[in-house]
């Protein structure tokens, strides 16, 4: 119950349809119960002192048609109002997701592919609607209703009542049975789902990949692998489960199976009138549905819950930190304090200090898996540190409230996500309020001008899902612009310029140094010729400072800048002599 009380708890606000939908659904099995009751009593006009008129039996015909067209009617009008309630509800839980999701360390967030995310967010989520519009209602008036049944079977005859509940036993022999096992093959199905859906999306999303090497569905193992597994997960559990569950679903609507034959002998003796007998037997008959439903609820009920866990695990959630004041930083120096940071178990920060001054420039450099963009995200807050503190303007970003820390940042990553929507709505998500001339105005100086205009609708054209209609140079000049449109005091290029073409990097370089009047800008870069002109350049080694100063002071004191130095100078000097053999063959 516990689970139902969590669940309910998401419908808070629309409990008063869910009360209602529960009254009317209650009324309905009530009113379905009604003709088996109308029925016994026309048997017993004939059988009995054979009273049966014409008028008698059509009037009985009238009571039962108006009894089954009320049913449908309440039926109906308390699914309208589950439904209202629980799609209300579905609303709601997903937006709490979202907006946890959002508070989370994107440590936490890491943890679970996208195929995972979406089940829970499309799948589990939807699943909670069985419990809101069906298992709640339905399943309360098919628990009362038939205990009515039972309580006025005991108020006819005592004997016939528990003769009817004689088959309880039975079922619920067989229900256990079918049940044996349930919660860990459960789990196995649910770690089953959530591995197909994974592997599903990355199928899909490697689609590019496996057309270039010539792959098949086949040859993507991990693919093949999770279909097939959670094929054979279903079909065994279903083996196991059908020769119980048809059991079950024929001996349930039993419910006459002893009282039919004992009541006729009580009959016989005289102990039991006919009118009694009739009624008890199709009394008894009526308890079949409701029964059947009930039961189908409380599968329903075990499945649901443990994906509901599986919901409660995410907004159980530790969430980042937010202080509730208005601190708001004078300037915007920025300060790494003896910080450290490590994923699960592994410290990938060690002990990291230093200062990037305001209306400077700061890059980071360092081999791939030095720290460089661990260090960026934390300051961004996509962890929190775990050792020392970074400032801003003097005041630990733990202390700052996340919208005033994220209104004063632009962070570009290597990592580009673009919407499936126009070039304007893309660029403008980084200031939702900006007119289309100042977007526009913002394209120009990131470059991206001449080919949105070169598109089929300029700055109105769908570029698809995650930009897939865009060269990876055009993807991060997007956003670029998206970033330089927000105009805060601080901004982070996080090998922000990875994948632009030559022809427009200097001109990107150009734009980016118009506009670090007044900011803070903290560059990661694996071209080392684009930050050689950075006020500060950090040098990083296996999470620790190795050195740090200018591109000339580096050069001097430092061993291993010197030979990354050499490593991007040969590489140049390497693709220069690439394109001039090509030109001289």
């Amino acid at each position: 119950m516990e689970e139902i009380r969590k669940v309910f708890s998401y419908a808070e606000e629309y409990k008063s349809k869910i009360y209602v939908a529960v009254v009317l659904a209650t009324l309905s099995v009530l009113l379905g119960i009604i003709p088996y009751y109308l029925v016994s009593k026309l048997m017993a006009s004939f059988l009995g002192e054979g009273t049966a008129t014409i008028t008698f039996i059509l009037r009985i015909a009238a009571f039962i048609f108006l009894g089954l067209f009320l049913k449908a009617l309440f039926f109906s009008a308390a699914m309208k109002y589950s439904h209202q309630a629980a799609f209300d509800t579905l609303l709601g839980m997903r937006n709490k997701l979202a907006d946890k999701m959002i508070k989370m360390p994107m440590g936490e967030i890491n943890k679970k592919s996208s195929g995972q995310f979406k089940q829970i967010f499309v799948d589990l989520t939807e699943d909670m609607e069985a419990i809101l519009a069906h298992l709640i209602p339905e399943g309360i008036s098919n628990t009362v209703v038939p205990l009515i049944v039972i309580i006025y079977l005991f108020v006819i005859d005592w004997r016939m009542a528990l003769l009817t509940l004689a088959i309880v036993p039975i079922a619920l022999y067989i229900f256990s049975l079918m049940m044996k096992g349930r919660l860990k093959k459960l789990r196995g199905y649910l770690q089953a789902s959530q591995s197909m859906n994974s592997n599903i999306v990355e199928f899909i999303k490697g689609m590019e990949v496996l057309k270039i090497f010539n792959q098949t569905t086949s040859s993507f193992e991990k693919y093949a692998n999770s279909v097939t597994n959670y094929k054979k997960f279903v079909i065994d559990w279903s083996y196991d489960s059908w020769p119980y569950m048809a059991a079950f679903y024929v001996v349930v609507p039993c419910t006459v199976l002893f009282s039919l034959p004992v009541g006729a002998l009580f009959l016989m003796q005289g102990s039991l009138t006919i009118e009694a007998y009739i009624l008890c037997l199709l009394l008894a008959l009526s308890l079949g549905s409701p029964l059947l439903r009930l039961t189908e609820f409380g599968i329903t009920f075990q499945m649901v819950t443990q994906k509901s866990r599986i919901i409660d695990d995410i907004l159980a959630k530790d969430e980042l930190v937010e202080r509730d004041n208005s601190l708001r930083p004078a300037s915007h120096d920025i300060s790494f304090n003896q910080v450290s940071f490590a994923y699960e178990q592994k410290e990938v920060i060690r002990d990291v200090s230093f200062l990037a001054k305001e209306n400077t420039v700061t890059a980071l450099v360092g081999q791939s898996g030095s720290g460089k963009s661990t260090l960026a995200k934390l300051l961004v807050r996509f962890w929190d540190v775990q050792k020392g503190k970074i400032t801003i303007g003097g005041i630990d970003i733990k202390d700052m409230p996340f919208q005033v820390l994220m209104d004063s940042i632009s962070y570009v990553s290597q990592d580009i996500h673009l919407f499936n929507t126009s070039i304007m709505e893309n660029i403008r998500i980084g200031r939702p309020e900006a007119t289309d001339d100042e977007v526009i105005k913002t394209a120009k100086i990131a470059q991206c001008h001449d080919f949105v205009m070169a598109t089929e609708q300029g700055y109105h054209t769908n570029i698809g899902e995650a930009g897939n209609r865009l060269s990876g140079g055009e993807k991060q000049r997007i956003s670029i612009a998206r970033a330089l449109l927000k105009n805060v005091p601080v901004v982070i290029l996080d090998e922000a310029t990875a994948f632009t073409d030559p022809e427009n990097e200097d001109k990107i370089q150009a734009a980016l140094n118009g506009l670090l009047h007044g900011k803070t800008i903290i560059v990661i870069a694996h071209r080392l010729s684009t930050i050689n002109e950075a006020d500060n350049i950090i040098l990083l080694d296996e999470g620790k400072i190795a050195a740090q100063g200018t591109h000339r002071e580096l050069a001097q004191k430092s061993e291993l800048y010197r030979l990354m130095w050499q490593a991007h100078s040969e590489s140049i000097d390497w693709d220069l002599q690439v394109k001039e053999g090509t030109a001289n063959a």
